[in-house]
Formats: structure tokens, sequence, C-alpha cells
């Protein structure tokens, strides 16, 4: 299931796409996240550093790099040592491939606290690959990083115009993600190109799953410089060729979010 990984991948690094102007600092946020496939939850953690114009996600299991000056994305696999490099954005990508995981966004008028920080709810809803899944965000304004995220934003808009996936980007709306919660119905499910035995067999195997909870918290968020070294392949890493073709950018609020955590791995 590449395409759907790699879908999730880059739905990852859109939406949590962020950049700042030289003048200001990088930030690093620190999350926790749970995620429930209807078996027992599984809580693991991630990493999102900024600086400039560049990006790097740092999960229990790869690190992505997003660098909107060089117009490159590396996909890092610590386990393998290995790393494969692509543009961005991705070439090939399609309206309609982008609107598949497009949320709008709707401010609730509901508030939370998250690490002493006050921030904004607001809902979506996703459908990608046949998938649908309740979104609710919080959306903070004056916690630290705050202005580099709607810096990014508008930068990665920059950089997505005149492709399927300008319009998705602009709709997250503006500040830090503090707190994020999910859920994802499996129920019909679709994998592009897959032959009518097989898609029969997962639609029957998607049917009787229940739904995907994701849920989604900051534990520390703090601003600070941070070196190129941060956004470039380790040495000694081998670079390799990506296996797909470079798949769409889709978005919605973040990396937290259903499309990266409810496709089945």
């Amino acid at each position: 299931m590449k395409l759907a990984i790699n879908l999730a991948a880059i739905f990852a690094a859109a939406t949590l796409a962020v950049s700042v102007s030289a003048a200001l600092a990088g930030v690093v946020v620190e999350e926790q996240e749970v995620v429930n496939r209807g078996g027992q939850p599984v809580s693991r953690s991630r990493t999102i550093m900024i600086e400039g114009n560049k990006q790097k996600i740092v999960s229990d299991r790869d690190i992505m790099v997003t660098d909107l000056d060089r117009g490159v994305m590396l996909l890092i696999s610590p386990t393998g040592k290995t790393y494969s490099e692509m543009p961005f954005p991705p070439k090939g990508m399609s309206a309609p491939v982008a609107a598949m995981a497009n949320v709008k966004f709707t401010k609730s008028g509901t508030h939370q606290t998250i690490d002493h920080y006050k921030c904004d709810n607001y809902a979506g809803v996703s459908h990608m690959m046949g998938t649908q899944s309740n979104i609710t965000e919080c959306f903070s304004k004056s916690a630290p990083g705050a202005a580099e995220f709607a810096a990014f934003q508008k930068q990665m808009v920059r950089k997505l115009q005149g492709t399927g996936a300008a319009a998705m980007v602009n709709n997250v709306p503006t500040g830090v993600p503090l707190a994020s919660e999910s859920t994802t119905s499996m129920k019909g499910l679709t994998i592009p190109g897959m032959p009518p035995d097989q898609a029969q067999k997962l639609s029957q195997m998607m049917a009787s799953r229940p739904p995907i909870t994701s849920k989604t918290t900051v534990t520390k968020i703090s601003t600070r410089s941070i070196p190129d070294s941060e956004f470039a392949a380790p040495a000694g890493y081998t670079k390799q060729t990506p296996q797909t073709a470079p798949p769409a950018v889709s978005s919605s609020g973040r990396s937290g979010n259903p499309s990266a955590h409810s496709l089945p791995e």
C-alpha cells in the first residue's frame, strides 16, 4: 500500500507546512499522538522543527524534510540509513487527487487551554480515497511559533500556486495547532488502480472494520535558532530512488490529522 502511505506522508508535510521570514526564530513543537485502530491504542511522539522556509518532521519511524527554497522534499529512514529526494511541489499533481483530502474548517466558537496557551476549536470533514474523517483542531495565535506557522502557510500557498493543492493548504486556519482529534471511517476505502477482485476483497474487509480514532496534543513548544544541518540528509546515509511515482499533495490540518494516520499500513 505504498500509494496510501505516500499520500499520507505528503499530506502530513503539506498540512504541517510552516515557514518564517529571516527575522523570525525557529520553532520546535513536540507532540504526543494516540491512535486506536480497533485494538490496543498506540502512542507515539513527533517533533516538528521549522526554520526559515525549511520544515522537519521527526516521528518514531521516519523523518520528512521540506525545503521550500530548494523546492525539494526528503524522506529519511533512520532504520535503513537511507533517504530519497523528490521535487516539491510533486510533479504530476492534479486537482482531483489533491481535492480528496481537502478540508474546509469552520470555527466552532469553543476554546481550550493547552500547555498554558489558549486556542480556538475548528471542525471539519475530510474525504480521502473513499474514507471520511471528522476532525476537530485547536489553533492558537498566541503560542510561541504562531507567527512562524502563519508565515510558512503563506509561503506554502505561494509555492503551490497553479497546482491542485493550493486551495486546500490555504484553508488551514492561522496559528499553531495545539490539539487534534479525528474519527475516520474506513468503509468505502478505494485504492486507485487496484484490480476489481482485490478491490472487492478490500471493501469486504473494511466494511466490518471499526472507526480509527486519533488524538494529538502538543506537550512542549519553544523557539530557538535551528542550524541548516538539521534539514539535510545525515552523513553516511544512502540516497535511493523513490519506489513510486511522486505522490500528490493533499491537505487538511496538519500531520496529526486523519489522512496521515487513518490509512491502513
